[in-house]
């Protein structure tokens, strides 16, 4: 138990440091309550974060008494279920729902039952709408091996009734979460693949308010390096209402993953250009299925971070008459330079070297040649120096202390577009920030944006990274999300 203690203690320290506001109880605590089983007089976030213990509890005691790490994953994820369901916007942003009985009536979009509804009050758009209890949502969203995060398999090939998006309006996000509505998400299957070890049923969520038809579309990729999915696309989805309530549909798929860490024995263990063919399968879902909740004539934008951002600038690749715009947030689109920079020593730390030695097949980055088809394949910067005409126009935004990604990732990808990787106009040495923000024009129409004292994903304070460089770099960030959120449109 001693084990046990350690690890609740450090998650108690790593969840008082996501958020000022202390939504985030103490794992601790909720653990002790439930092994005592203490009332929860009404409380709604105690009573999901106890519905959550109760579902895993055969897990959650064979941990307890083997000292297993993975304890920790079940009580972080008690204590974001807590916080999400102790922060659900209030009931009056949720849109208005009508019924049809002889007369347009309004219905309460909170207690609504599953079934069929209009968004207007002359009861001409219809939509299935349903609501979950707060521990179904739990279970999805903070699945603490990313089983069914992303998972669709529950849904039997078809789309899911419309629902309040409340992973999209978690308090987690650098830029605050202020919007006008609630949006509306739907759970679809885009893909399913087979393997010996079964099914993979990959997930699209579509975000919109509920009466925007003429919505931008914008697809968000998540990050993890290929080999995650849980903390970081909880991250990115954190921040869709900022962008439906600025106008956006937006689409978000899942993909499978290269280790065995999430997503389940039939989404993982693949390799990189299996999930990158996903994010290909999913970007053609989406050009298929886009009339269905827009009516709007713009081209569908990218955006992703990370893992993610790298796949923005591949999609583009893949499809350069179908994509105008894509905002890569702090990407790795160059492995053979990412790789260099390790080997030579100039950029040396132990995620970039672990993922690019994982995503190889090998056991140590020291082993790497630079011939590997991992790094010949995602470095794709040289294909935009020889005809930067063909590529999109970018907003292109990276922290320059950060230290998953190399900051020079995104200063080449700059100069890629201006025709010179070497000598484009984004230069280390010559970079000036204003109050800790810069902006480089690449080219006409494209932007590098970054920010002098902020981490790797600076989007986000869900995961304890937070880390932007003081009041002046919350601000500078801030403006970085809202310059970029417009940019898109």
């Amino acid at each position: 138990m001693k084990h046990v203690s350690n690890l609740l203690g450090c998650l108690a320290l790593s969840a008082s440091a996501i958020a000022s506001a202390s939504i985030f109880p103490d794992p601790q605590a909720l653990l002790t309550h439930y092994l005592e089983g203490k009332p929860t007089h009404g409380n709604s976030p105690l009573e999901a974060s106890m519905g959550y213990f109760q579902h895993h509890d055969a897990a959650l005691r064979d941990m307890l008494n083997s000292g297993s790490p993975e304890i920790a994953g079940i009580l972080q994820g008690a204590s974001y279920c807590f916080a999400a369901v102790a922060s659900k916007p209030a009931t009056s942003l949720l849109p208005k729902l009508y019924s049809q009985d002889g007369q347009c009536k309004v219905q309460s979009a909170d207690s609504a039952h599953r079934s069929w509804y209009y968004t207007d009050a002359q009861c001409t758009t219809a939509i299935e709408y349903k609501n979950e209890s707060d521990t179904e949502f739990c279970l999805r969203e903070f699945d603490f091996r990313a089983e069914r995060y992303g998972n669709s398999e529950d849904l039997n090939y078809v789309h899911d009734a419309w629902m309040p998006g409340y992973s999209a309006t978690l308090p987690i996000t650098t830029k605050p979460q202020s919007f006008a509505e609630t949006p509306l998400v739907q759970r679809t299957t885009y893909k399913t693949t087979y393997n010996e070890r079964g099914s993979c049923h990959l997930e699209m969520r579509v975000y919109k308010n509920a009466n925007n038809h003429n919505a931008t579309p914008v697809m968000m990729i998540h990050g993890g390096g290929w080999l995650e999915r849980l903390g970081t696309a909880r991250t990115a989805e954190a921040q869709i209402a900022h962008f439906t309530d600025a106008g956006f549909v937006v689409y978000m798929p899942f993909y499978r993953l290269v280790e065995n860490i999430e997503a389940g024995p039939a989404c993982n263990r693949v390799n990189i250009e299996d999930s990158k063919q996903d994010i290909r399968d999913a970007f053609l879902w989406v050009q298929a299925n886009n009339a269905h909740y827009t009516t709007s004539e713009k081209s569908l934008r990218i955006t992703g971070q990370s893992a993610g951002g790298h796949m923005a600038v591949w999609l583009s690749q893949q499809f350069p008459t179908k994509v105008d715009k894509i905002a890569p947030m702090f990407p790795v689109p160059d492995f053979a330079h990412q790789l260099k920079e390790v080997q030579d020593g100039s950029y040396v730390h132990g995620y970039i070297e672990w993922m690019i030695a994982t995503l190889s097949g090998k056991e140590r980055w020291q082993d790497l040649t630079g011939n590997e088809p991992v790094i010949v394949n995602n470095s794709l910067l040289e294909a935009i120096e020889q005809a930067p005409h063909l590529a999109p126009d970018m907003f292109i935004s990276h922290g320059m202390a950060d230290t998953i990604v190399s900051p020079t990732q995104s200063l080449r990808l700059c100069n890629a577009l201006a025709g010179n990787i070497s000598s484009g106009p984004a230069q280390a040495n010559e970079l000036a920030f204003t109050k800790q923000y810069a902006q480089i024009q690449c080219r006409e129409g494209s932007e590098l944006h970054l920010l002098e004292k902020a981490e790797h994903h600076f989007d986000g304070c869900g995961l304890g990274l937070c880390d932007v460089g003081g009041q002046d770099g919350l601000i500078a960030t801030q403006a970085l999300m809202d310059n970029m959120i417009e940019w898109l449109k």
